[in-house]
Parts: structure tokens; C-alpha cells; sequence
């Protein structure tokens, strides 16, 4: 007949030690993560909002892309436009010297023709990743751009994408297409001071439209006369201010995409503290836990060693 002794001292000794040891591998599972709330089980509520907090933590990122990318357009545009205005202001100075008594007009012209051609690499080069603010070609017009503005959440996770609008028309200066859709290929016409006439445009870009059929070229030549000159310089005044307001535009829309692209850097970092404030674990506090479990692993490891050696020696004795 054989007979069966249970140690319940050792039997609770094993329980004890396997609620340690599963404690230890959670601490340890932190620990090399850094997560508290690994899954929905962890903590449900908790896990639930951290992910939704993520999905809209990945959306400001591909917002705040998008406005790196706007940014580059709008600031390509506002130095393409300051330099543009200062070539525009030596050729007004130009045809301001033209009236000097004198003076030899078709040297002048040829400076025009050169600050001219400057003017046009200054418009062509004003392109970032193939976006020009202050030119079309002769199969579009300038129309409405829609930039990533922010990006904003409800209560159910929904992303909703507010933009920034931008109207090229304000800005473009040279229209492949229709010339009167560019401000320095469009004809700009009026009286002078001295009741003469004027039509005048800068540019020829060999637009599909040209500018009216009255209208000249602005330029030099011996035979120029001084109320030929008061109407190019009166045109390229209109020219200028038109550059001066698409300028303010395009730095005022600068500016607005540079805002919101700070706030949506502060947002995502806020949003990245709050779901690291639900989900992450506190790293000094893990591993000082995991060294404490370690040492109550080893000690009831020791005791339920001891527990089964009496128990065998308590047999023996029996025996």
C-alpha cells in the first residue's frame, strides 16, 4: 500500500514564487519596452485613447510635412519676388535717366533689354519642385492653391483637413497663355501728366494671347520722346504696385503656414507627453520593482528549497 504525503508549506511556497516569477516577467516586459499599457487588456480605457491619440499624432505629422512643403513654395516665391522687384526698379531708373538731355537712348535700351532678360531667369528659377508662384505656362492659368493648413479630431477619432488658400493671380508675373493674366506681360494703359497716351507692357513672353493690339513693348531708341517715356514709367509704376501687393500676399501667406506649422510641432509634442503620460511606464520605478522582485524570486526560490529538504529529511526520519 502506498501512501501520499502533501507539504502544503511547500506547495505554498511554488504558488507564491509563480505569482513572483509572473510579476518579474511583466516587470521585465516594461522595463525593455518602456509601455505600461502593452494592449486593450492592460488597461482598456486607457489603450483605447492612447491609440486614438496616436492615429492623430501621425496625422499632424503628415500635416506638418505638407506645411514644410507649402513653406518652400511660399519662401521660393517671396525671394523670386523681391529680387524680380529690384531688376524692376533699375529699369525704372533707366527710363527715369532716359529723359536726361544727352544722354544716348539705345545704350540705355540695351541695359533694359539685359535687367529684361535677368528679370525672366529670376521668374524661371522661382520654382520649387516644379510649383511657380509667379508664372504659368501657356496651358494654364493662375488659380486657387489649397495648402494644408492644420488638422483637427473629434470626439469618434475623424480627421478633418483645414486649409490655406493662395490666389497665383496676385502674384504671377509672366502668363504663357494669356498675357493679361501676368503683371508684367498684361498692357497697362493711361494718360500722362501732359494729356499724351499710353499703352504700354514689359514683357514678351510670346504669350498663346497676346497683350492688346495697341499695345507696345516698353523700350528705347533714339527717337523716343520724353511723353513716350512719362507713359512707360507710368505703366511700369502700375507694374510695380501690383508687385508690391502679390509680395505682401504671398509673405503674409508665408507667414500664416509658418504659424501654423509652429503650432502644429507644440501640438504633436503635446500629443506625444499625453500618450506617453497614459501608456509609459515610469523607468526608475520599473526597475526598481524588477530589482525587488528579483530578490523576493531568490529568496522564496531559497525557502521552497529548504521546505522540500525537511520535507525529505522528515521522511527519511519516518522511514
Amino acid at each position: 500500500m502506498v501512501s501520499t504525503s502533501v507539504n502544503s508549506t511547500a506547495a505554498s511556497a511554488l504558488s507564491l514564487l509563480g505569482g513572483t516569477t509572473r510579476a518579474l516577467s511583466e516587470s521585465t516586459t516594461r522595463v525593455a519596452s518602456g509601455r505600461e499599457v502593452q494592449s486593450a487588456s492592460d488597461n482598456a480605457a486607457y489603450w483605447s485613447i492612447a491609440t486614438t491619440m496616436k492615429s492623430t499624432n501621425l496625422s499632424l505629422s503628415s500635416a506638418e510635412d505638407a506645411q514644410a512643403f507649402s513653406a518652400a513654395i511660399a519662401d521660393t516665391a517671396a525671394v523670386g519676388m523681391a529680387h524680380a522687384s529690384e531688376i524692376m526698379s533699375e529699369i525704372q531708373s533707366k527710363l527715369i535717366l532716359a529723359k536726361t538731355p544727352g544722354v544716348d537712348k539705345d545704350v540705355l535700351n540695351s541695359e533694359i533689354t539685359q535687367l529684361k532678360e535677368q528679370l525672366g531667369t529670376v521668374v524661371d528659377s522661382s520654382s520649387f519642385n516644379g510649383q511657380n508662384w509667379l508664372k504659368t505656362s501657356a496651358s494654364e492659368s493662375p488659380k486657387m492653391e489649397s495648402m494644408v493648413g492644420s488638422v483637427t479630431s473629434n470626439a469618434r477619432g475623424d480627421v478633418s483637413v483645414n486649409v490655406i488658400n493662395f490666389d497665383r493671380s496676385q502674384s504671377n508675373l509672366v502668363a504663357e497663355g494669356d498675357a493679361s493674366d501676368g503683371l508684367l506681360t498684361r498692357s497697362y494703359s493711361g494718360i500722362t501728366k501732359s494729356g499724351s497716351a499710353y499703352d504700354y507692357y514689359l514683357l514678351d513672353a510670346g504669350s498663346t494671347t497676346p497683350a492688346g493690339g495697341s499695345a507696345r513693348e516698353i523700350g528705347l531708341s533714339s527717337t523716343t520722346t520724353d511723353d513716350e517715356i512719362d507713359g512707360m514709367i507710368s505703366a511700369m509704376n502700375s507694374m510695380m504696385k501690383g508687385m508690391t501687393d502679390g509680395g505682401a500676399t504671398i509673405g503674409a501667406t508665408s507667414s500664416r503656414i509658418d504659424t501654423n506649422a509652429d503650432f502644429l510641432a507644440n501640438l504633436q509634442d503635446v500629443t506625444q507627453i499625453g500618450i506617453g503620460t497614459m501608456v509609459d511606464a515610469n523607468l526608475e520605478e520599473e526597475s526598481a520593482r524588477l530589482a525587488s522582485l528579483s530578490v523576493q524570486q531568490q529568496l522564496q526560490t531559497i525557502g521552497l528549497n529548504i521546505t522540500n529538504t525537511s520535507m525529505a529529511a522528515s521522511l527519511k526520519i519516518f522511514a
